[in-house]
């Protein structure tokens, strides 16, 4: 009798184990804001994306995306972003009510509606407003040193339309983050701290070719 509840124990530990191992996280979330000047098309003229990649694979039917604002439930998406882009009226232009606020996207899983945990999160913090143009023709970073918890704020301005990959290193070499925004436009791209830990690290950022390494201390 012991043995078969140590083995129903057993089975029903691997069950479970097997069963929420496999409702897998989002990858690479990250946010970019744009000023716009007098495109009606985004919100007070603030262009904006939230993107990711998809997770890592699951025996598990992967469904779509809930996104969050703060821990409220904002939208469902079968995409792997949401924009505003400026190019097209937009879907949302709730964005920015209740400012500031944190961005959080789970994965919906099964006809249950499974959820899996929100692993990463960036900060929208305020609108830009009364931006004429950038006069600025240099990559820099909005804030450095940062606190960690804090997003790494990059301002990339005169780059409407280029293709921009931002790799995250350790200064032994190791890469810890990386993303491909696919059109940038003058504006801030902001990714979290996530996977960070306290020390210096050097950011990557291929823009068209251009290749610009910036140092940044989190404390």
């Amino acid at each position: 009798m012991r043995a078969y509840k140590l083995i129903l124990t057993v089975f029903i530990l691997f069950s479970s184990l097997t069963f929420f191992g496999q409702i897998n996280p989002i990858n690479d979330l990250y946010y970019q804001q744009t000023y716009w000047y007098q495109n009606y098309n985004c919100p007070s003229f603030n262009c904006f994306e939230i993107s990711w990649t998809q997770p890592n694979s699951s025996n598990d039917t992967l469904l779509g995306y809930n996104v969050y604002r703060n821990n409220d439930f904002w939208i469902y998406t079968e995409e792997t972003e949401v924009a505003c882009s400026g190019y097209s009226p937009c879907e949302h232009s709730d964005f920015y009510d209740s400012l500031p606020f944190w961005i959080t996207v789970k994965t919906v899983y099964n006809s249950d509606s499974i959820l899996s945990v929100a692993n990463d999160s960036v900060y929208v913090n305020d609108l830009m407003i009364g931006i004429d143009e950038i006069e600025q023709n240099k990559i820099a970073l909005l804030k450095n040193p940062i606190s960690i918890g804090d997003n790494i704020s990059l301002l990339i301005p005169n780059s409407e339309g280029e293709t921009c990959r931002i790799q995250v290193y350790s200064l032994s070499g190791q890469v810890i983050k990386k993303y491909e925004i696919k059109q940038v436009m003058n504006g801030i791209i902001s990714f979290s701290t996530n996977k960070l830990t306290r020390g210096i690290y050097v950011i990557n950022i291929n823009l068209n070719g251009r290749i610009i390494n910036k140092k940044i201390l989190i404390k």
